[in-house]
C-alpha cells in the first residue's frame, strides 16, 4: 500500500509536468502533419490455378490428388517473381516512360498528378529527355535500356537504386503480396501518394509479373524440347544411315534371308555328304569289281583298252555320267527344260553303255579264261562294273565341287553374318534411343502445354480500380501516439529519478534512505501561493510537534532534556526551538533554551569530556531543557549528553541530498545513543509533506479534499 501511495504522490507531485509537456509534444506533432500527405490504396486479386486448375497431367491421371507441397512451392515461387527486382526493375521503368509520355504539368490525368509530373521533369536530364519516344512507349523502353549503365550517375540506373518515392526498388518493395488463406488467390495491394501512379503500378505489375512468370517457366522448357528436338534429329540421321547401310551390305552379298538362306546351305551340305558317301561306296565297289574281273580276264582287258573306240565310249560314258550327275545334282527347279535335258543326257548315257558292251563282244576273241570259265560272262561284268566306276567316279567329281563350292558358301556366309548382327545390333540400340528420346520429348512437350495452361490461368478476377479517395491519414494516431510516449516518458523518467534520488523531501523517501523514524515535518513559506495561510502552518505543524515530543518526556527530579542536533548548518533548529519554547511557556510550562552552536564553550575540554548535564551546569526548577548542539560537521557531542536526554531529535533538511558524510555522522551518532530515542524532523518540506503528518491544511476545497483522500487511497469515502 505504501508503494501505491508513493506513486499516486508522484504523480500528483508531477502533475504539472504530466499535463503540460505531452500537451506541448502534442501540439508540435499536430503542427508538423498538418501538411501530411494522403495515401492512396489500389488492390488486385489474381486467380492462378496453380492447386485446382485443369492441366493436361491431371486430366490424364484423371485428377488425382494435390501435392500441396508443390503448390506452396509453387505459390511461394510465384509472390517471389512479383516481388523480384527484374520484375520491380521493369514495372519501374515501364511507369517512368508512361509518365514521361502521358504527363500532363497544367492538370492531373489518369497517370500522374501535375505536381509530380512538374516534379519529375525537373530531376529529369536533358539527354533523358531527348530518348522518350512519345508515339510509342515500347521504344521509349529500348532507349532507356540502351541508355542505362551500372553507374551512381546514370539517371535512369539510379531511378530505380536511389530512392525515388515511386520509381525507386524500396518504393516499389512496398507491395503487399499474400496468399489468401490455403486457396489459388494472391492479393497484391499498393499505395503511394499519388491516384493514379498506383493504379498503374499495379496495372503494369500484373503484365510484368506474368511475362516474367513465363520466361522463366518457359526458358526450363524450351531448353529441354530444344535438347531433345536436336538429339531425336540427330538420331534419326544415324538410324536412317544404319539402315541404308544395313541394305546396301545386303545387296552388296546378295542376302535376302540370311538365316533362310545358311539354313538351305547347311541342309545341302548335308544332303551333298550322303549322296557323296553313297557314290563313294558305289566307287569303291565298282573299281574293286573292276581289279578283280581285269585280273581274271587280263588278255582280253589289254585287247579291250587298246581298241580306240573302246576308249572313247569309255570317255564318252565319263562324259556324259558327269554331265548327268550335274544335272541332277543342280536340278532344283521343274523347268521342262532341264527335265528334257536329263532324259535326253540319259539316253545318250544308255546308248553309250549298249554300245561299250557291244564293242567289247566283238573285241572280246578268247572264249575261256585260264580257269576254263566262259570270258564273255566276265567281260560283261567287268563292262558293267567299269561303267559303274566311271559313272562313280564322274559323280564323285562332281560332288567334289559341289562341297568345294559349299565350303566357299560358308566362307562366304560366316562374316555376313556377324557383321549384320553388327549392324543390326547398332540400329536396335540407335533405335532404343530415338524411341526413349521420343518419349522424354513428349514428356517435355506435355509439361510445356501444361506450363502454356497455368500461365493461362494467371488472371486477375478483380481487377485494379482508380483510387477516387485517400486512405485515412495516421495524423490522430501519431499525435496520439507521441503523447502516449511522451506521458510515459516523463513517468518513467521521475521513477528512476524517485528511485535513485537521495533527496530526502518526505517521510517515505527518508525512511528508506536513512533508515529512521521521522518525528514530523515543517513546511517552508511559499512566495506567493498559500502565503497568506503561512502563520496558520506554523501554529498546527508546532502543535504537532510538541504533542509529538511529549510521549518521550518522564519529569522525575531533574528536567527532560531534548537535543536538537543537525548533520550541517542551515537546517532551521533556532526556529523550530524558539517555536517550542513559546508554545510550551504559553502553557505555564517552564522551558529553557541553551544554544551551544553560539558559545565557545562547545569545543571547551569540560564541554567535550562531560558525562552529563550537570558538570557544566545546575538545573534551576525548569520542566524542559532544549539544548540546540553545533552541527555533526563542525563538533561532537558528548556520549553522556546524548544518553541522558530524553529525546534526541535530528534536523534534517527536506530539500537537500543525503551525503556519504551526513550517513557516516548519522551511524556514528546511531551508536553513541544506544536506547536513548533518536528520531527525525524533516524542515523546509512542502505542503503535502507536512499534510501526511497534520493531516488536511487549508485552504479546503472539494477538489483538495478529493485529491487528499485519493492519496490517502480513501476511493469511496465521504
Amino acid at each position: 500500500m505504501d508503494v501505491l501511495n508513493q506513486i499516486l504522490r508522484l504523480i500528483f507531485r508531477i502533475k504539472y509536468w504530466l499535463i503540460f509537456l505531452p500537451l506541448t509534444v502534442a501540439l508540435i506533432f499536430i503542427y508538423k502533419t498538418r501538411e501530411m500527405p494522403r495515401e492512396y490504396e489500389v488492390s488486385t486479386t489474381i486467380y492462378t490455378g496453380i492447386a485446382s486448375g485443369f492441366t493436361i497431367e491431371s486430366g490424364m491421371d484423371g485428377g488425382g490428388r494435390v501435392d500441396w507441397s508443390s503448390v506452396n512451392n509453387g505459390m511461394d515461387n510465384l509472390i517471389s517473381i512479383i516481388k523480384s527486382k527484374t520484375t520491380l526493375r521493369n514495372v519501374s521503368l515501364r511507369l517512368y516512360a508512361q509518365h514521361m509520355i502521358y504527363g500532363d504539368s497544367l492538370k492531373d490525368n489518369n497517370f500522374i498528378t501535375a505536381e509530380h509530373y512538374r516534379s519529375l521533369l525537373r530531376i529529369t536530364p536533358r539527354e533523358v529527355k531527348a530518348l522518350i519516344d512519345t508515339s510509342s512507349i515500347d521504344r521509349t523502353i529500348r532507349n532507356l535500356n540502351n541508355y542505362e549503365k551500372a553507374s551512381p550517375r546514370n539517371f535512369v540506373y539510379g531511378l530505380f537504386n536511389w530512392n525515388h518515392h515511386h520509381y525507386s526498388y524500396t518504393a516499389l518493395s512496398k507491395i503487399e503480396v499474400r496468399r489468401i488463406f490455403n486457396s489459388d488467390m494472391l492479393d497484391i495491394k499498393y499505395s503511394s501518394n499519388d491516384p493514379g501512379i498506383t493504379f498503374n503500378t499495379l496495372v503494369i505489375l500484373n503484365e510484368e509479373f506474368v511475362n516474367q512468370y513465363q520466361l522463366l517457366r518457359f526458358g526450363e522448357t524450351n531448353n529441354v524440347v530444344d535438347y531433345f528436338r536436336n538429339e531425336l534429329l540427330e538420331l534419326s540421321k544415324k538410324l536412317r544411315a544404319s539402315e541404308d547401310s544395313l541394305t546396301d551390305y545386303s545387296i552388296s552379298k546378295k542376302i535376302i534371308n540370311y538365316g533362310e538362306q545358311t539354313k538351305q546351305v547347311a541342309a545341302m551340305s548335308r544332303d551333298y555328304d550322303l549322296l557323296f558317301n553313297e557314290v563313294l561306296l558305289r566307287y569303291t565297289s565298282a573299281a574293286t569289281s573292276v581289279r578283280e574281273l581285269e585280273d581274271k580276264i587280263e588278255n582280253q582287258v589289254k585287247v579291250i583298252e587298246n581298241n580306240t573306240q573302246f576308249i572313247g565310249k569309255i570317255n564318252e560314258i565319263s562324259t556324259l555320267s558327269s554331265q548327268l550327275a550335274k544335272l541332277q545334282t543342280f536340278a532344283t527347279d521343274t523347268v521342262a527344260s532341264r527335265n528334257a535335258e536329263i532324259i535326253e543326257t540319259k539316253r545318250r548315257l544308255d546308248v553309250a553303255e549298249q554300245d561299250l558292251k557291244a564293242l567289247s563282244g566283238e573285241i572280246s576273241s578268247q572264249k575261256y579264261t585260264k580257269e576254263g570259265i566262259a570270258t564273255t560272262t566276265f567281260v560283261d561284268q567287268w563292262i558293267t562294273n567299269l561303267i559303274e566306276r566311271e559313272k562313280a567316279y564322274a559323280e564323285m567329281n562332281v560332288m567334289t565341287d559341289v562341297i568345294r563350292k559349299l565350303e566357299d558358301q560358308y566362307a562366304f556366309f560366316s562374316p555376313i553374318g556377324s557383321t549384320l548382327k553388327r549392324i543390326e545390333r547398332d540400329i536396335s540400340f540407335t533405335e532404343q534411343s530415338y524411341l526413349s528420346v521420343l518419349q522424354s520429348l513428349n514428356a517435355a512437350l506435355l509439361r510445356q502445354k501444361t506450363l502454356q495452361m497455368t500461365s493461362a490461368n494467371l488472371k486477375p478476377i478483380n481487377p485494379p480500380l482508380f483510387p477516387v479517395s485517400p486512405l485515412p491519414t495516421k495524423r490522430r494516431l501519431i499525435v496520439l501516439t507521441s503523447y502516449l510516449i511522451s506521458l510515459v516518458f516523463l513517468i518513467a523518467f521521475f521513477i528512476l529519478v524517485e528511485i535513485f534520488d537521495r533527496t530526502l523531501r518526505d517521510r517515505y523517501r527518508t525512511e528508506r534512505i536513512i533508515p529512521a523514524k521521522v518525528l514530523g515535518a515543517f513546511p517552508r513559506q511559499h512566495r506567493f501561493r498559500f502565503r497568506s495561510y503561512y502563520s496558520t502552518y506554523v501554529r498546527i505543524c508546532t502543535n504537532y510537534l510538541a504533542n509529538s515530543i511529549i510521549p518521550f518526556l518522564n519529569p522525575k527530579e531533574r528536567p527532560d532534556i531534548i537535543n536538537f542536533i543537525s548533520t550541517d548548518d542551515g537546517t532551521g533548529k533556532s526556529k523550530l526551538i524558539n517555536l517550542l519554547d513559546e508554545y510550551w511557556t504559553d502553557r505555564g510550562l517552564k522551558v529553557r533554551v541553551i544554544n551551544w552552536s553560539e558559545q565557545e564553550f562547545s569545543e571547551s575540554r569540560e564541554y567535550l569530556l562531560s558525562n552529563n548535564f550537570y558538570d557544566f551546569n545546575d538545573y534551576d526548577n525548569e520542566d524542559i531543557i532544549i539544548i540546540e548542539h553545533r552541527s555533526l560537521m563542525k563538533s561532537a557531542i558528548p556520549v553522556g549528553l546524548l544518553r541522558e536526554a530524553s529525546l534526541n531529535l535530528l534536523v534534517v533538511r527536506a530539500d537537500k541530498v543525503w551525503r556519504d558524510i551526513d550517513k557516516i555522522a548519522f551511524d556514528r551518532l546511531k551508536d553513541q545513543v544506544q536506547t536513548t530515542p533518536l528520531m527525525l524532523y524533516l524542515s523546509e518540506t512542502t505542503r503535502d509533506v507536512a499534510e501526511s503528518f497534520v493531516g488536511q491544511m487549508p485552504p479546503v476545497s472539494k477538489l483538495r479534499s478529493f485529491i487528499y483522500r485519493l492519496l490517502q487511497l480513501g476511493f469511496t469515502s465521504k
